[in-house]
């Protein structure tokens, strides 16, 4: 099994000599049996190691053995470098180093039938407090409040949605409301949905962007995902009841609440009426 990775340089996404017509990267794309961390650090000189780019990497495929799999498919496509650079150099069309890792992404995906993401590995104080918290879900009531005193840097997001992925699997709890003052608090968690395996099953359905979002968990139930569901506190209280009505229709016992401290206003008291509201 081998590890796939993608790096480059700064100023290599607006590079002048690139032959082709449109836009394009400049990208290395490699392989490692060991962690791609440290086989792109060994590669180019010693002082170049600080210099790269991480595009993407893609641990552990299975369906692709070697790297010069992928690579037949760029040359195929008449992206590979012809100059200079050695033989695992390719302009991957985009714009942006952004734009070059979806390209690559969506290649690999289709190669090994699957998106390939990382796994996650809790650090040990991780571990112990989610242990933890699900002793105490299983030692309380049928609906388990559970504060959890959390260090800055402890890495709450990750811990959260492993958290949400144990209760779904032990008590079937399918919707992960994530309530807040200010809704930018949410956007760790939609970039760990992407970076992390453990959270390919799990999908956002945010009612600020989707017209129907009621229709929206059922289609996401349908296809076997778990939901989270960012949900504003702020603003009328009367309006607000209006406009989240549609989750009072929701069973709340598939409900799993995680409310972070840290978000000032959570839990203020015309807050706990909203979120009461939600779960009468």
């Amino acid at each position: 099994m081998i590890s796939l990775y993608a790096y480059s340089y700064p100023g290599y996404d607006n590079l002048r000599e690139c032959p082709l017509k449109g836009d394009y990267v400049l990208v290395k794309f490699g392989d490692t049996t060991r962690t791609t961390e440290q086989r792109m650090s060994e590669q180019g000189g010693a002082a170049e190691a600080f210099a790269k780019i991480t595009v993407g990497t893609w641990p552990g495929c299975n369906k692709i053995k070697r790297d010069f799999e992928v690579h037949h498919v760029l040359k195929e496509r008449g992206l590979d470098h012809k100059e200079g650079a050695g033989t695992e150099w390719f302009w991957i069309p985009g714009k942006t180093f952004s734009d070059a890792y979806e390209y690559l992404d969506q290649l690999v995906t289709e190669m090994e039938g699957h998106v390939v993401r990382k796994k996650v590995v809790l650090r040990s104080l991780q571990q112990k407090a989610l242990d933890e918290t699900m002793a105490a879900i299983e030692n309380g009531d049928d609906a388990a409040t559970v504060i959890a005193n959390l260090c800055p840097r402890f890495g709450k997001t990750i811990w959260a949605l492993m958290l949400f992925k144990k209760i779904s699997e032990v008590y079937g709890n399918r919707i992960m409301l994530l309530p807040a003052y200010w809704l930018s608090v949410h956007s760790s968690f939609e970039g760990e949905l992407e970076e992390f395996d453990d959270f390919q099953h799990m999908t956002i359905v945010d009612p600020r962007k989707i017209a129907d979002p009621d229709a929206a968990v059922d289609a996401a139930w349908a296809e076997g995902q778990d939901v989270i569901i960012p949900i504003s506190l702020h603003g009328d209280i009367s309006e607000w009841k209006r406009n989240n009505k549609w989750l009072r229709d929701i069973d709340s016992d598939t409900f799993f609440m995680f409310a972070d401290e840290g978000d000032f206003g959570t839990h203020a008291d015309k807050q706990i009426e909203k979120l009461d509201y939600i779960l009468q």
